[in-house]
């Protein structure tokens, strides 16, 4: 799930294929290894959260859970398609606890 959505982030950035990559995915991986050794260098922030309003059963990834007009907050909601790897097993987590957040 991890490495789909870097490729799925990936193809949405305006970059040129590297003459020295052997095809397109390559040269994105090149251009992935290049930002993570950016934000590498990058202050510590404190602030900063995962999602953890929803979770994919089947493949792990953490999401938001975006309300739709019939959601009940009492009932138990049905699972949503997942955007990685694209089965009904989005399921909305128990909101965290302060201890954790």
């Amino acid at each position: 799930a991890r490495e789909f959505s870097l490729v799925t982030a990936s193809r949405s950035w305006n970059m040129r294929a590297q003459p020295v990559a052997c095809c397109r995915f390559h040269s994105a991986v090149k251009e992935l290894r290049a930002s993570v050794k950016r934000l590498e260098k990058w202050k510590c922030m404190q602030t900063f959260r995962f999602f953890r309003e929803a979770q994919c059963s089947k493949c792990g990834i953490l999401s938001l859970w975006l309300a739709e007009e019939d959601d009940d907050e009492d009932e138990e909601q049905e699972p949503r398609y997942c955007a990685c790897c694209k089965g009904r097993f989005l399921r909305k987590l128990a909101p965290p606890s302060k201890a954790s957040l």
